[in-house]
Order: C-alpha cells, then structure tokens, then sequence
C-alpha cells in the first residue's frame, strides 16, 4: 500500500473518532439539563405539600379567628340575657347563645380536622424531603459522572487533533486538499474495495481500475462517487 494511502486511512480513523467524541460531547448538555428536569420534578413534589400545609395552616389561623369571635358573641349574648327586660327579647337572646355555641362546635370540628390533615401532611412531608434528598444524591452523582466523562472525552478529543495534525502534514499537499473536498462532501473519503464493487456507492468497478488497485502505483478513486479506494488486507488463511 502507498504510504500515501496509509497515510489517509490513518487520518480518517483519527477523523472518524473525533466526530464520536463530538457527538458524545454534544449530547452531554442535554443529558444535565435532563437531570436538572428530574431533579426540578422531585422538588415539585415537595413544594406541592408544603403549599398543601401553608394552606392548611392559613385554614386553622381563619377558623380560630371565627372561634374567637364566636365565643366573644356567646359571652356577649349571656351579658345582654342578664340585662333583658321582655319574655321575647330574653328568647332572641338565648336562642343567639344556642346558634353560637352550635357554630363554635362547628368551628373545632374543622379545627380538629386541620390539625389532624396538618399532622398527615407533616408526615407526607418529611418522607418526600427523604425521598427528593436520596434521589437528588443519585442525580448529582449521575451529573458529575457526566462531567467527568466529558472532560476525559475532551482530553481525548485535543489529542486526536494534534496526532491528527502531525498526520495530516505528512500528506502532500494536493492529497491533503483532495481528500478535504472529499470528506466535506461525502463524510467518508477513504473506502475499501469489496467484491470488486466500491463499498461506499456499491458500484462495480472497471477491470482496469481493479488492475490499478492491486498493483498499488497510485491513488485511485471511484468514478461515480469520487472516494478514494483501498485494498482490505486478505484474512489470514485458517489453519486444518
């Protein structure tokens, strides 16, 4: 094989793994910002009951208001029985006394039942603070993981490049430019013969540039799709 050839082959695999590292390295914001949605997710559920308890809470400090002005009522109501001077006014009275007192049985029912829900809640709470810690560790460990990956991958990138560059310089310069246009083109540049077809466009090739390959003179390329053609080593012969 020309050392030319070789040469390219080299570049190209050094080309081919740094567009894998590209394409890991692409991904890699849309992986955190995945986890940051999980983790967003997670914080939801406990903002959900903690809102649910502010408004519980609210619910109580509004029905212990309406319990103070209730039992001031009664207190009032049994001040005016005292001082009432007619059979119907003293009737009204008691009968204000009685819906009031009715109304504040109504009122710590509720308040029973809020500091009850409140206790629920506090319960429900606490087990999805324990829950969003435990599941934001696992998800800071899979974000640093991540990063962590990313730089190694970096770190190989940057030296792909330079061992690419020192390859690449060797090549003359209307190789290097051809095999540029070709990569630009098509992606792949440089592909092997198989079965006397090129492996890229599956077009057969013509005897004479088979004959060519083989005798490894020069670099050919494929006349439909312009790539430039190698010869794949032949497998080693298995043994009886």
């Amino acid at each position: 094989m020309l050392p030319e050839l070789a040469t390219l082959r080299e570049v190209q695999g050094f080309d081919i793994r740094l567009a894998a590292c590209d394409r890991a390295l692409a991904r890699v914001p849309r992986a955190l910002d995945g986890i940051d949605g999980e983790v967003a997710a997670a914080r939801s559920h406990v903002d959900a009951v903690e809102e649910e308890l502010r408004q519980t809470a609210a619910e109580r400090r509004h029905a212990e208001t309406e319990l103070e002005e209730a039992e001031a009522n009664v207190d009032k109501y049994g001040d005016q029985l005292l001082g009432a001077r007619t059979n119907e006014e003293y009737k009204g009275l008691q009968q204000q006394i009685a819906s009031a007192k009715t109304r504040i049985g109504t009122i710590e029912d509720r308040i029973l039942a809020q500091m009850e829900k409140a206790d629920e809640l506090e319960a429900k709470l606490a087990d999805r603070k324990r829950t969003f810690a435990e599941r934001s560790t696992v998800l800071e460990a899979q974000k640093t993981e991540i990063r962590s990956t990313a730089r190694d991958q970096e770190a190989q990138r940057d030296q792909l490049r330079r061992l690419r560059a020192v390859s690449f310089a060797g090549l003359p310069e209307e190789i290097a430019a051809r095999y540029e246009r070709i990569r630009a083109r098509e992606g792949i540049a440089v592909v092997p013969v198989r079965d006397g077809r090129c492996s890229a466009c599956n077009v057969r090739l013509r005897p004479q540039v088979l004959e060519e390959i083989h005798a490894g003179r020069s670099i050919l390329a494929c006349e439909p799709c312009a790539r430039i053609l190698f010869l794949e080593a032949e497998p080693a012969a298995k043994s009886a």
